[in-house]
């Protein structure tokens, strides 16, 4: 469904099944229905504050439920969504680590690559880029894994511009390498775009303009960043503003880099995600 329409409107269909599921007692079906707009409604920006209360109490309908295994999908997602509130980070960092090394021990592949996709998220949203890319290659092929979800989508997003990013800093050797890595992965996501995902428009915008930052092309960087940002969603907004801020800011432009911070800034305070209230 989302590979065709907007991810908005996966919402409302996913919480229609899952009530279907219980009524006819299909909880598998019927939890998973109810985790996967859980991600969805993270994904389409939703307050994150609104998210981690909705949460909770998935977590609890899960262990009514005897759900236990799609409970720890969500565990996952609310301990992201804390940890870009500021709230036990630390902690939070923990319990990811303990359920990889339990998806480890149960050779659990789906939640290892769930539990990875969340922690770059982070990463990339605290612009942690050598995590990020360090992250990834030591992750493997984690589309293999959360096939036909649209975390597999995200993911793919994210490491493409974690390659990216690595490129700029890098020279040499390692900066074709970076290069040749994010070449691979931005053409994947093309070709979802052509097929009509809607939901990866965006996604290239960004990685276009960060492209464009890599090649010295100024003009077709603003042209990209502008254009990921009249059609993101907050989450996806906030982001790109940082993003077109740093660049700014290394041409010397201080007007646009000042610009950005403050729009990104207002955009990550809307979505609650007070980690990232104070960027400079």
């Amino acid at each position: 469904y989302h590979w065709t329409s907007p991810l908005q409107d996966t919402i409302a269909p996913l919480l229609e099944w899952y009530q279907i599921g219980l009524e006819i007692g299909d909880t598998d079906s019927a939890c998973y229905c109810l985790k996967s707009r859980s991600y969805h409604i993270f994904f389409v920006g939703r307050a994150l504050d609104s998210i981690q209360k909705e949460l909770e109490a998935t977590i609890r309908v899960m262990t009514q439920l005897k759900q236990d295994m799609t409970k720890l999908q969500i565990i996952n997602l609310l301990t992201t969504v804390k940890k870009l509130r500021g709230i036990d980070a630390e902690a939070g960092d923990k319990i990811l680590d303990s359920m990889l090394a339990t998806a480890a021990s149960n050779r659990d592949s789906f939640l290892s690559a769930a539990v990875n996709s969340m922690k770059l998220e982070v990463f990339v949203f605290y612009q942690e880029w050598k995590e990020a890319v360090d992250l990834v290659r030591k992750a493997g092929n984690v589309r293999q894994f959360l096939t036909a979800s649209f975390l597999s989508v995200r993911y793919t997003f994210l490491e493409a511009l974690a390659y990216v990013k690595a490129a700029q800093s890098a020279s040499g050797w390692k900066k074709r390498q970076m290069k040749k890595c994010a070449h691979k992965t931005i053409h994947l996501i093309h070709g979802w775009a052509k097929r009509g995902n809607v939901n990866v428009v965006h996604h290239l915008f960004i990685l276009e303009a960060e492209h464009a930052v890599l090649d010295g092309k100024n003009k077709k960087a603003k042209e990209s960043f502008n254009a990921a940002i009249t059609i993101s969603s907050r989450n996806g907004r906030a982001l790109a503003h940082e993003l077109a801020s740093a660049h700014f800011r290394a041409q010397g432009d201080d007007y646009w880099g000042s610009y950005h911070i403050e729009c990104s800034r207002a955009c990550y305070q809307e979505w609650g995600c007070i980690g990232k209230v104070e960027i400079k």
